[in-house]
């Protein structure tokens, strides 16, 4: 793949991926620093707009330097959010499941090649799935989220062979490991996996495993309405409860209730590597297909962290740890109507106090142009300006503004991937690409 097209893939790839408690809770003796401001007020703005409604931490080396929480979690009973309100977290459930797959094979319990046809020989292709396809979304098995019948039965109980017996009528996608595609029958497999090795169930096995030697005292699989759990909500002229699905239809795969503050102690404990060997902890981080074990990679600002995102009924929650920084970030949200991928980048944005670097439009000039890499002279990359602002067009289709970083160097931002430098010559005739450490050369037409 040329750098081109894998510049279209990953770009493509990010198109379709996204009164008191209004306040942060810092101790009054505390004056707020400037990041507090300006996130205080962005989410003042978002609560008096009925634009975002939950909770928000950063934690630094361990340690709170941000926290808030708006909106209501019970809107009946005119409960207001609070940093210690709880949530269903969605897919980030999936970060756990793997932690705990990866304790069983620490364990000797379960082996990353064993193929799954002993605990389901009759789903498709059972024979050829290892249980490292179902971790990196590689097994072909269909997600059951996409069938019309689980939405239909969303908010009943389903029980766990039923479920297997919804996903094992599925023909499969693809050729286990041909490519990566997301599918939530894979974790949802997976938990039932651990529950036969173990003998036990999923909820205690997160209890032993994992929530209690991190004290994640708030961290569980979801069943009854708990003191403090958060509902849902639509936004239509007023907030409207959604209906709640079960959680029996999502175990491994969704089922988990958290607080941000339990995320941010779970992926900082993972990631700065106290939960898995090293070597575990890699294979969870190596990415395929833009999916990792469990794991998601996130780039923003020329800063790299995992983690993972989620999303069930109108619960909409995001965690990601930057190694380098130290720091750990989780956003929960239980009703927004903007695009929460937008909120969470703007808060880290304020936090990392990262302000574009100003550049003139007569300097931009320099770099306008189609430049031809020096190793293949039938690839090309085209730069284009609009006003001070330079542009990367790619393959005639997409324009995508660069930011930029100085010493002539601008970067085109991915969510999802790492980020693409593109460095010029001062007189602007050179200039290198580059991603993921490696670099390409390029000269102007």
């Amino acid at each position: 793949m040329n750098n081109q097209t894998l510049l279209i893939v990953l770009f493509t790839t990010l198109l379709f991926s996204c009164t008191e408690n209004k306040k942060s809770t810092q101790s009054t003796k505390q004056v707020p620093t400037n990041y507090q401001v300006k996130i205080d007020s962005l989410l003042e703005a978002y609560d008096k707009n009925n634009k975002f409604m939950g909770s928000i931490i950063l934690s630094k080396n361990g340690k709170i330097v941000y926290k808030n929480a708006v909106g209501f979690s019970n809107i009946k009973l005119n409960q207001k959010a609070g940093i210690h309100t709880k949530y269903c977290i969605g897919s980030v459930t999936k970060s756990f499941t793997a932690t705990l797959v990866f304790k069983a094979i620490e364990e000797n319990k379960l082996k990353l090649n064993e193929t799954i046809e002993s605990y389901f020989p009759n789903i498709k292709n059972a024979k050829k799935i290892t249980i490292a396809h179902l971790l990196q979304h590689r097994s072909g098995i269909p997600s059951y989220t996409k069938d019309k019948w689980f939405f239909e039965n969303r908010t009943q109980y389903i029980s766990p062979r039923k479920m297997v017996s919804k996903i094992s009528a599925y023909e499969s996608n693809f050729e286990p490991n041909s490519k990566g595609e997301y599918s939530n029958s894979n974790y949802f497999l997976l938990s039932l996996i651990l529950e036969k090795v173990y003998n036990s169930s999923y909820n205690n096995l997160l209890q032993e495993k994992i929530c209690i030697p991190l004290q994640l005292n708030n961290t569980y699989v979801g069943k009854e309405m708990n003191p403090n759990e958060s509902y849902s909500y639509t936004y239509d002229d007023m907030w409207n409860e959604f209906p709640k699905t079960n959680l029996s239809t999502a175990k491994g795969t969704g089922a988990i209730v958290s607080t941000p503050k339990d995320l941010n102690t779970f992926f900082e404990s993972l990631l700065s590597g106290t939960i898995l060997s090293e070597e575990n902890l890699q294979l969870m981080k190596d990415v395929k297909d833009r999916f990792g074990m469990g794991l998601f990679r996130y780039t923003i600002n020329d800063r790299h962290g995992f983690g993972h995102r989620g999303r069930i009924d109108e619960f909409r929650a995001t965690s990601i740890y930057f190694a380098r920084e130290k720091l750990a970030f989780t956003l929960i949200s239980n009703g927004a109507t903007i695009d929460i991928n937008g909120v969470y980048q703007e808060i880290l944005k304020l936090y990392l106090n990262d302000t574009p670097i100003e550049i003139s439009e007569n300097d931009v000039k320099k770099f306008v142009g189609v430049y031809v890499s020096q190793n293949e002279p039938d690839e090309k990359t085209v730069f284009i300006q609009d006003k001070n602002v330079l542009i990367n067009f790619i393959k005639n289709e997409f324009k995508e503004p660069l930011v930029y970083k100085g010493n002539n160097r601008f970067v085109l931002e991915q969510m999802y991937a790492e980020s693409i430098s593109f460095t010029f010559s001062a007189d602007g005739k050179q200039m290198v690409f580059e991603q993921s450490g490696n670099t390409w050369k390029y000269t102007k037409e």
